[in-house]
């Protein structure tokens, strides 16, 4: 009960000190307002993943099954924006992630989580010593390995 009322705080944006972590919960994770896609995107993940892709503006999106829609209506990535370089990437029960793989900077978006994909995710974090944020729940996690970041885990329910 503690952890979802810290949760549940957390998630309007109250004990976040870090301007991106504020912006990313309050504008990506928790936003209600409709998106401009939103009347072909319908199921609830793949609007997450089209918020946080129009947010994060990575280069490019890897893994999980990301429907054509959602990658179709995302603007076409602009380095000149100041958008993230690296990229994004969808883990869910079919598609397993090897945090071994790949290197910093990324962002990785774990859906519907298990317990091998709690593993993968602790593995990932355990990594991170330095930078990097982690946005978490029981089912779904954000991890935005970026080396300008501070390491911060937040508990936020999205």
């Amino acid at each position: 009960m503690f952890d979802w009322l810290k949760r549940q705080r957390s998630s309007r944006g109250f004990g976040i000190h870090s301007p991106f972590a504020y912006n990313f919960v309050l504008n990506v994770l928790r936003e209600k307002c409709p998106y401009y896609a939103y009347d072909e995107i319908m199921e609830h993940d793949n609007r997450l993943i089209f918020r946080i892709a129009l947010s994060l503006c990575p280069s490019e999106i890897r893994g999980g099954s990301v429907p054509r829609e959602v990658t179709r209506n995302l603007p076409s990535v602009s380095r000149d924006r100041g958008n993230h370089p690296f990229p994004l990437y969808v883990v869910t029960k079919a598609t397993p992630f090897v945090s071994e793989e790949i290197s910093a900077p990324f962002a990785a978006l774990f859906l519907d989580m298990d317990a091998d994909m709690k593993k993968s995710l602790r593995a990932l974090t355990d990594s991170l010593t330095d930078y990097g944020m982690v946005f978490s729940n029981p089912h779904r996690a954000v991890v935005v390995a970026d080396r300008n970041l501070p390491r911060q885990d937040f508990s936020i329910n999205f």
